[in-house]
């Protein structure tokens, strides 16, 4: 039994650099920042709005890790919560020469008939960052 990668639109990050948060760790280098906003544009969804969110970067040696929680609501109103971990290598990553890859997950309201199956399953994207305006972009896949 293989998984397939079902094709689930374009998300787009907005970071808030301007509510940045950065301390030096004994490990790593750490930052949190509120988002500024986020959209996503997919058939199941139509065009979200985005409603809250925030993100954690870590950086070291190694790479980066960068988690987002942000809730969203869908075109006919349903709001839903998505959770990410980013990693990548920022040094390349934010000169556009390579993408950092996306696992995630959402949790919406079991009882909607429409995207309850979102619950049990992951997503997964390919992202790359624009500098004018900041901006992380994703193509975004669904685990099926």
């Amino acid at each position: 039994m293989g998984l397939t990668l079902r094709p689930f639109g374009m998300f787009r990050i907005f970071p808030g650099v301007g509510m940045t948060s950065q301390t030096p760790g004994p490990v790593a280098f750490r930052s949190a920042s509120r988002l500024d906003g986020a959209t996503w544009e997919n058939d199941v969804f139509g065009v979200t709005t985005f409603l809250f969110g925030m993100g954690s970067y870590l950086h070291g040696e190694g790479g980066a890790h960068v988690t987002i929680r942000a809730a969203l609501k869908t075109e006919d109103d349903v709001r839903f919560y998505f959770e990410y971990i980013s990693r990548g290598d920022m040094a390349t990553h934010s000169v556009g020469k390579t993408p950092v890859i996306l696992a995630g997950q959402i949790d919406i309201d079991p009882a909607n008939a429409k995207y309850a199956w979102l619950n049990h399953t992951h997503l997964v994207g390919r992202g790359m960052l624009t500098l004018d305006p900041i901006v992380q972009s994703y193509e975004m896949y669904v685990l099926v």
